[in-house]
């Protein structure tokens, strides 16, 4: 009996580990990846979406973490495609526009173009 349970408990544990996360609205992927932070070293970058200081909009951080430079990006604009969401906007710098791909293990820069940078979330 203990053992039957326990395979259960295990195989339960194992399809909640591996389930596929959906994206139905943009509420999903602000759940989903708010203060969670993507990066990818070899670029040296960190990627974290939540609330930008100091007017506490809510918006993309994008940090090196070789020389602490913060680029901020706000007015996302937000479409959900089921297993995966894309996310667009403007640099509140330069006003130069963003757009990122989110899936449930990582988040591709540039997606769909030639030179597409892939980050993975921070453990």
């Amino acid at each position: 009996m203990k053992s039957a349970f326990l395979t259960a408990a295990l195989l339960f544990s194992f399809l909640v580990a591996n389930a596929q996360t959906t994206f139905s609205d943009d509420t999903d992927v602000i759940r989903f990846m708010l203060d969670k932070t993507y990066h990818n070293d070899d670029l040296g970058l960190e990627i974290k979406f939540g609330v930008i200081p100091p007017g506490g909009a809510i918006g993309i951080t994008v940090q090196s973490t070789r020389n602490g430079s913060v680029l901020y990006f706000i007015n996302c604009d937000i479409h959900a495609y089921g297993s995966f969401a894309e996310i667009f906007g403007t640099n509140s710098e330069d006003d130069s526009k963003f757009k990122f791909r989110l899936f449930s293990n990582r988040l591709v820069v540039g997606a769909g173009e030639q030179e597409q940078v892939t980050f993975y979330p921070k453990r």
